[in-house]
Order: C-alpha cells, then sequence, then structure tokens
C-alpha cells in the first residue's frame, strides 16, 4: 500500500528540494560560467562557453536508454546519493589536475563528460521522485519554486562568477563548487522518498489500446507473478514503452519534434551572445555577466506570475504561441547588433531584451514541466523525462558546432536575423495545423 504524504510533508520536502537547487545552481553555474570566461582568454575560441552544451545532449543521447530503465527499476534515493558523490570526486580530480595540464579544452572535456554521466541520472532520478516527495496538490507549488529560485541564483551567478573570478582565480572557483556540492548531497541525504508500488505492477499503463485489451483482466497483478510468466525484458524493451508512450500522445510527440528543431536555432544565442559581446564587441567580463542574468531574472520573474495562476489547459497551443515570441525576439536581436549602439546603450538593451526572453521561456519550460508529472504514469517517468529530456536537447551538439563556425566568419547580427526568421516561419505553420486540429473538434492535449 503506497503511503500517503501529508501537506506538511510535502512543504518540508519543498524546502529541501528549493535549498538543494539553489545551491547546487550557484555552484554549478558559477563554474560553468568561469569555465567557459577561462577558456574564452585562453582559447579565443566561440565553443569555449557552448563546450557544455555539446556534451550535455551527446551524453544524454548515449545513457537515454540505461539510465531511464535505472531509475524506474531501481530505488531512487540511492542511486541519486550515488552519482552526487561521484560528481563531487570529479571535481575533486579537476581540482588536483587544474594547473598540472598544459591541454586545458581537453581536460576540460573529460572532466565535463564525467560529470553530465553523474547529472544524467540525478536529475532523472529527481524527476521520477516528485510523487515520492510531494503529493499531487503540491506538484505545481514545487515545480515553480524550484523554477523560481534557480532563476533567482542565475540571476546573480554570472555577476558572483565574474567577480569571484577576478578575486580567488578559477582555482578557488573549483573549490567553492565542490563545497557546494558536498551540501547538495548532505541535504539530498535528509530528504525523506516515500517509495511507490514497483514498476512492474502497472507497467500495462503506458501500452497501446491493443495491449490493454488483452491485459485488462489483470490490472493488479503483481510484479513476482509477472516475472514468473513472462521473459525478463532487454534494456531496450524496457525503453521502448516510454518511447511509445510519448508516440501516442500528440502534445508530447508534437513537443519533442518542434524541440528538436528550435534548440538547434537557440543554440545561436547560447554560443553567439557570449562570443559576440566579449570578443566581437570587445565589451568587458562584467557587462556579459549582466546580460546573462537578464535571463535570469524574466525566469524569476515568470515563474513568479506563475505560481499564482491556474494550469494552462492548452499547453501545447501555448508554447506555440510563445514560441513564435522567441522567434521574433531572436530577429530583433539581429537587428539589434546590426545597429551602430555605443556599447553602454546596446548592454542595458541586451539586458532588457534577456529578461523578456527568459519571461517567455518559463512560461514555456514550466507549465510542460507541470503537464508532465500530472498525466505522465509515475512508473514511466524515469524513462519517459529521460527520453523526453534527451531528445529535446539532441540537436544543441549539432547546432553548438554549427553557430561556433559561423559566428566565426559571419557577423553576429545577419546570423541573428536569418534565425528569427527561420523559427517564425517554421512555428507559424505549425500552429496553423494545430488551430486546425482545434477548429475540427480535436483534442490535442491528450
Amino acid at each position: 500500500m503506497e503511503v500517503q504524504i501529508t501537506n506538511r510533508q510535502s512543504v518540508i520536502q519543498i524546502v529541501r528540494a528549493a535549498s538543494s537547487d539553489i545551491i547546487s545552481t550557484l555552484g554549478g553555474d558559477t563554474f560553468g560560467f568561469a569555465l567557459g570566461l577561462m577558456l574564452l582568454h585562453t582559447t579565443h575560441s566561440a565553443l569555449s562557453f557552448g563546450l557544455g552544451s555539446i556534451i550535455y545532449p551527446i551524453v544524454g543521447l548515449l545513457l537515454m536508454i540505461p539510465v531511464g530503465n535505472l531509475i524506474d527499476r531501481g530505488h531512487h534515493k540511492p542511486l541519486i546519493l550515488t552519482s552526487k558523490a561521484l560528481d563531487i570526486g570529479a571535481y575533486i580530480v579537476y581540482a588536483l589536475l587544474a594547473d598540472r595540464v598544459a591541454n586545458q579544452m581537453l581536460l576540460a572535456i573529460l572532466v565535463l563528460t564525467f560529470i553530465a554521466c553523474c547529472d544524467k541520472v540525478t536529475n532523472t532520478g529527481f524527476t521520477a521522485s516528485i510523487h515520492e516527495l510531494v503529493n499531487d496538490n503540491h506538484i505545481k507549488t514545487l515545480a515553480t519554486i524550484e523554477q523560481a529560485a534557480t532563476a533567482g541564483i542565475q540571476l546573480i551567478s554570472p555577476v558572483l562568477a565574474a567577480a569571484l573570478y577576478g578575486m580567488i582565480g578559477f582555482d578557488g572557483i573549483v573549490r567553492v563548487e565542490i563545497a557546494a556540492e558536498i551540501s547538495v548531497w548532505l541535504i539530498t541525504l535528509s530528504m525523506r522518498f516515500h517509495p511507490l508500488k514497483a514498476a512492474e505492477t502497472k507497467e500495462v499503463s503506458a501500452a497501446t489500446p491493443a495491449d490493454q485489451t488483452s491485459q485488462s483482466d489483470q490490472p493488479r497483478q503483481s510484479g513476482a507473478v509477472k516475472s514468473a510468466t513472462q521473459p525478463a525484458q532487454t534494456q531496450w524493451q524496457l525503453f521502448k514503452v516510454g518511447l511509445r508512450y510519448i508516440w501516442n500522445r500528440f502534445t508530447l510527440r508534437s513537443v519533442v519534434i518542434m524541440g528538436v528543431f528550435l534548440n538547434f536555432l537557440f543554440s545561436s544565442v547560447d554560443v553567439g551572445l557570449p562570443y559576440a559581446i566579449v570578443q566581437t564587441r570587445h565589451m568587458s567580463n562584467t557587462s556579459l555577466s549582466v546580460v546573462m542574468s537578464g535571463f535570469a531574472a524574466g525566469i524569476l520573474v515568470g515563474n513568479l506570475v506563475l505560481s499564482m495562476l491556474p494550469t494552462f489547459k492548452r499547453v501545447l497551443l501555448t508554447i506555440l504561441r510563445l514560441s513564435m515570441v522567441v522567434g521574433g525576439a531572436i530577429f530583433a536581436l539581429g537587428m539589434l547588433f546590426m545597429s551602430t549602439l555605443p556599447d553602454t546603450q546596446l548592454v542595458l538593451i541586451l539586458v532588457i531584451w534577456a529578461l523578456l526572453v527568459g519571461l517567455t521561456l518559463a512560461f514555456v519550460n514550466t507549465p510542460m514541466s507541470v503537464y508532465m508529472q500530472m498525466t505522465v504514469p509515475t512508473e514511466l517517468l524515469g524513462r519517459v523525462g529521460s527520453t523526453f529530456g534527451t531528445l529535446m536537447q539532441l540537436a544543441v551538439p549539432v547546432g553548438t558546432a554549427f553557430y561556433s563556425i559561423f559566428f566565426q566568419h559571419v557577423s553576429a547580427g545577419p546570423v541573428y536575423a536569418m534565425t528569427g526568421i527561420v523559427v517564425l516561419v517554421y512555428i507559424g505553420v505549425n500552429l496553423l495545423i494545430v488551430q486546425q486540429k482545434l477548429a475540427a473538434g480535436k483534442q490535442i492535449d491528450d
């Protein structure tokens, strides 16, 4: 019998989860920004700030099947604690080798790859554990508070990273990150996970309609009986259940397909903005950090507003309309970089631009996260979450590599203008298709 999580317990878990996210994001973002600065000044490559954007999606793709299956079949808390412990070990090794290795780019790639493997297990584990931490009434609260807390830290982390980079250097920032990760591990250890029923007992919920018909007479069959009458499933067979669940849901399938395409194009902002500000316009690290903080400020404000709004009913339609705003913003960014504004005015406008884009992204990401938690069966959240997140990031390495080369040969203005036009056309076509479905009386949010 499943343990009922009280409202009081849910509130306590929310506080601990938010604290963990704050410390983890503060340390991780500070380290990532400082690493990008160090590599940018050392190698003068646009790829410096896009290194993580390449490594994390590749690692996510390679580990998508085994990690999703591992999380759905294993106990979440021990898996999360183990992955965080290995994460801490990786930072310690990096601190010992940072001053002893000549090829800083190669060392960063190796360390980030290992950390990405640990983070894949940790993030997938937490995604699948939401129902073990809070009750259904607090799922939206947890999602919005975590997003808001994370955005609040992201607001100050670029400025903090730039300041610490000048005060204690990159080596000092690595040590700060080690301390932050240890704190997160201890907070996770204090969190209480309420185990749910084993995944085997509910696999039927993700079956196709035909499968559901054939198994409808035995919906509560125990895992022991099932394992005794059926052969052990392979990693691919287990993973395919989650993949099939996404494919059979129009909203999830549409968001994944659009996400792959849009994340490729949005790589132009992740890679090109730091390169255009620091290398092309020769502005200071502080200017870059202030602009990057604008994204987090927008996400923070957006999540605070979302916490007071009811849950969106037509998630896909909302995402499409907001994506049109993002496309227009990228096009406007191109026009901005083609102007001859002085640096002070340019930074001010870029901060406002980043604020608006961050606000828009909050209204895209958080409702989708809540939608998944409320509609995907708990026993499938590991596989669906792992698959969903990996596929959404699948195009990022290609986009990062593409735009890294592009920005070193073409000025930022035309690149952003063309990218914005492509986003507007693509999203406009998809928005028209969805509106036609709605006009025909079809349900889109399944």
